[in-house]
């Protein structure tokens, strides 16, 4: 009989303390599924003294594109390149020449008429000149207007002093060599062409940056989800360690099992420390790519990047992708134009074979005018016979008196190995070299795409079966600790299947910054900006 009435006993303590127990743990239980783990809703680490700043990926974007220092820079290279073909278009501009001099020189007589021992004469001279090269043809106009005033003690001068004045205009035409392009104006089409170059390489600055605060956004996002992840799993080992401190108080589990609650702790505190560590390095490399100096507020702030992520499948069309990116791709547009100033360069380099011939023609005018003398006789006195001046000698001019046309061709051609004809031959090469980088370049562009294009596809894929496997996880982890709130389980199970979801909640989390990346990415290979 005492037998019977002692056997019973201890069933009955046990199920009374596990119906104390159970109801503790399940509240715990029950306060973490009404707080469900949603992704892109969690927030920053709050800091004191550090104002909390709300933004979406469209302002991020917008903000590094106006602040960023490196894209300031870059926006300098087209101002930069637009001053330099302004200066090579100063090729075709016209230049004005003066000149104004005297001279003043005596030189013994050699004839009896020049009136003396020695013969004293004093020039002045001031001439003007205006050159401009053509923009087309190779053509080279000059007008002159030359003045001389004449002052000499030779007795037998007729004009004393005289005014000689010439008005000259000539046009100098190459016929082959220089006709359809030169160095001048090769240079000019390349400077053209390189300021467009400037642009594209902007625009893909632009791209660039755009694209790296894209991705730095959502690795914000990243590292603020692991934190909320790595909180979560530290409160349920937390909740699990004190669930398992009452149970050892019950007297319905040895304290040395709760080495194991404790060790977990430990492990998701370490955790969640590194994942705030990881979070302040991050959002100092996303503030770097937006600040506009050392000083700029954002640096006083906490970001949090408010945009969700969004999980519809992305449609890829790889072979639409690849005929875009062709045609987009700011490093393919810059290559071709490359390739565009070497056939330039070769044009110019091959007309450098051609013989020089050119065509001058010339018109001039000429004047004299001056004080005129007479003398009676070889020994009498000069005699003024009509005075004049300066005036004359324009007077004459405007009535084409004394016009001379002049009409000249000038034909050169060096012999033997030429230089020119070496540099032809490297010009063609260089030709090639641009062309075969070129077509390097647009099978690279294909390649990229088409990965970019399957990264899309995959990480989907990868999204897709993350989630699938963190629902599991979940209601393992559930299921798990139902279990072992019955006896049905045991702590090292518990917490296995806790450590397992928390790995799971984090690879669904790469899984999905993945996504978006590789979206980001496929959008960025095409060249279509953001």
């Amino acid at each position: 009989m005492t037998m019977r009435t002692d056997r019973p006993f201890p069933i009955a303590l046990v199920l009374l303390l596990l119906a104390l127990g159970i109801p503790m743990a399940l509240a715990g239980q029950d306060q973490m599924e009404s707080d469900p783990y949603v992704v892109g809703t969690s927030q920053p680490p709050l800091e004191e003294g550090r104002e909390l700043i709300e933004m979406t990926l469209d302002d991020a974007i917008q903000i590094a594109l106006d602040n960023n220092l490196d894209l300031r820079s870059a926006r300098l290279a087209p101002q930069m390149q637009e001053f330099t073909l302004r200066a090579a278009r100063t090729a075709f501009n016209p230049t004005l020449s003066t000149s104004l001099g005297h001279n003043s020189s005596t030189s013994q007589s050699t004839s009896q008429l020049e009136g003396g021992g020695t013969t004293t004469t004093d020039r002045h001279t001031f001439n003007v000149s205006l050159g401009q090269p053509m923009p087309w043809y190779g053509g080279q106009l000059n007008a002159n207007f030359n003045n001389a005033r004449t002052a000499t003690d030779n007795i037998f001068a007729t004009r004393n002093p005289s005014y000689n004045s010439t008005v000259s205009f000539s046009y100098s035409q190459p016929l082959l060599q220089g006709r359809r392009i030169d160095n001048q104006r090769n240079a000019l089409r390349t400077q053209e062409m390189q300021r467009e170059i400037s642009d594209v390489q902007l625009r893909n600055q632009v791209d660039n940056l755009s694209a790296q605060v894209r991705v730095a956004y959502w690795n914000l996002r990243s590292q603020i989800e692991q934190i909320e992840i790595q909180r979560r799993s530290l409160a349920q080992a937390r909740q699990l360690l004190e669930n398992n401190r009452i149970r050892v108080q019950q007297g319905t589990m040895v304290e040395m099992e709760l080495a194991q609650a404790e060790a977990q702790v430990a492990s998701a505190e370490q955790a969640l420390l590194n994942a705030e560590i990881q979070w302040r390095t991050q959002e100092l490399n996303f503030k770097r790519l937006l600040a506009s100096g050392a000083d700029d507020p954002i640096f006083a702030m906490t970001v949090n990047p408010v945009d969700l992520p969004e999980f519809e499948q992305q449609e890829v069309d790889i072979d639409a992708a690849i005929r875009t990116a062709l045609q987009n791709r700011p490093d393919l547009i810059q290559q071709s134009m490359q390739r565009e100033i070497s056939l330039m360069d070769l044009e110019v380099t091959r007309d450098n074979v051609r013989p020089n011939l050119n065509l001058t023609a010339s018109y001039a005018l000429q004047g004299v005018g001056g004080d005129i003398f007479e003398r009676e006789g070889l020994g009498g006195e000069p005699r003024l016979v009509r005075p004049g001046g300066y005036t004359d000698g324009l007077s004459s001019i405007a009535n084409f008196d004394t016009p001379t046309f002049n009409l000249q061709l000038n034909f050169s051609y060096p012999l033997g190995t030429r230089a020119s004809e070496m540099n032809l031959e490297r010009a063609r090469l260089q030709v090639r070299q641009t062309e075969m980088a070129l077509e390097s370049q647009e099978l690279a562009v294909t390649t990229e795409v088409t990965n970019a294009g399957m990264a899309v596809t995959n990480s989907f894929l990868q999204l897709e079966a993350a989630r699938r496997s963190r629902e599991a996880a979940e209601r393992s982890a559930e299921a798990e600790l139902t279990r072992f709130n019955v006896g049905a389980s045991t702590n090292f199970q518990v917490v296995a299947a806790q450590d397992n979801l928390t790995s799971i909640r984090l690879s669904e989390l790469r899984a999905i910054i993945d996504y978006l990346n590789a979206i980001a990415e496929f959008q960025r290979v095409q060249g279509l900006g953001y």
